[in-house]
């Protein structure tokens, strides 16, 4: 028995022996492709790449695409898109002024007709304060500043300083203009007796200046945004109503300087052509500059 169990596994050894000799070996390296591995010199260690190579991911490269062009607004555009935020900005802040002033709104109207209420609201904000009076008569000068900006755009100016910098620069002019006037007039009542005419007269131009910004809006509103037949009408109305305003103010002013008008000729005169006069020349004369520019 143990002769045949011997043969029996001398026989089984064999076999197996043979099996794995004609099994593939699993540590038996293959290339990676069929193409042959070509030398580029005699030296064996010098190999070249495969002329087909394969890549080594399947991940296509992403395309770059081109970042989206931002059309540019056109001057005119640029204008419009300007004056709508500056219409927005000036019938928001008359909303909020008429709000919380409105009394002193009233009170302006009543002083602009009547010199008697006027000269009461004067003795009255002497003993208080004229602030109240101040902050409505700021938006004046954003009105005349805006109409201005409008009209030199109507007649050909375009602002090559920039829109928001132009109105500004216009803007500021009267706004410097007014109290460089108002800071005239109380060194001529400090200098000479006639303080309490010079007061008074400052005060009106104040309430002018506050019924005329109220005024000033629909007429912005309406050269801006109106049909363009009309606009030039509008600015002549516009304009005629202003110089309606100053004449009517002017005879205030005569009538608050009645008293010394006669026995001072000179200083009345001094006084029309320095603080009268002149502005409005500079006014005249910037307008003709940006114009003609």
């Amino acid at each position: 028995m143990k002769v045949i169990a011997r043969l029996i596994f001398l026989i089984l050894t064999a076999c197996t022996q043979a099996t794995a000799q004609t099994a593939p070996n699993p540590f038996d390296l293959l290339p990676r492709t069929n193409t042959p591995v070509v030398s580029l010199s005699d030296n064996p260690f010098d190999i070249a790449q495969p002329q087909n190579p394969i890549p080594s991911s399947g991940i296509q490269p992403i395309p770059k695409t081109k970042e989206p062009v931002i059309p540019r607004l056109s001057p005119e555009e640029q204008f419009k898109a300007f004056i709508f935020t500056i219409t927005v900005s000036i019938l928001t802040l008359l909303t909020l002024l008429v709000t919380i002033f409105r009394s002193i709104y009233q009170h302006s109207y009543r002083a602009f007709l009547n010199e008697n209420i006027l000269n009461q609201l004067l003795r009255e904000s002497q003993q208080t304060s004229f602030l109240p009076y101040i902050i409505p008569y700021t938006f004046f000068f954003v009105n005349a500043g805006t109409l201005i900006f409008l009209v030199n755009h109507h007649f050909g100016y375009n602002y090559p300083e920039g829109l928001w910098q132009g109105w500004g620069i216009i803007t500021g002019s009267i706004t410097l203009l007014f109290i460089l006037k108002h800071l005239v007039l109380s060194i001529f009542g400090f200098i000479f007796p006639v303080g309490k005419e010079t007061a008074a007269y400052n005060f009106t131009i104040i309430i002018f200046g506050i019924i005329l910004s109220i005024a000033l809006v629909p007429a912005n509103v309406f050269i801006a945004y109106g049909p363009e037949s009309l606009t030039h009408t509008a600015i002549l109305i516009t304009f005629g109503l202003i110089g309606l305003s100053y004449a009517f103010r002017s005879l205030r002013a005569l009538i608050i300087a009645n008293n010394f008008l006669l026995s001072n000729k000179f200083h009345f005169f001094l006084y029309l052509c320095t603080v009268e006069i002149v502005p409005v020349l500079i006014i005249i004369k910037l307008l003709q500059q940006q114009v003609l520019f």
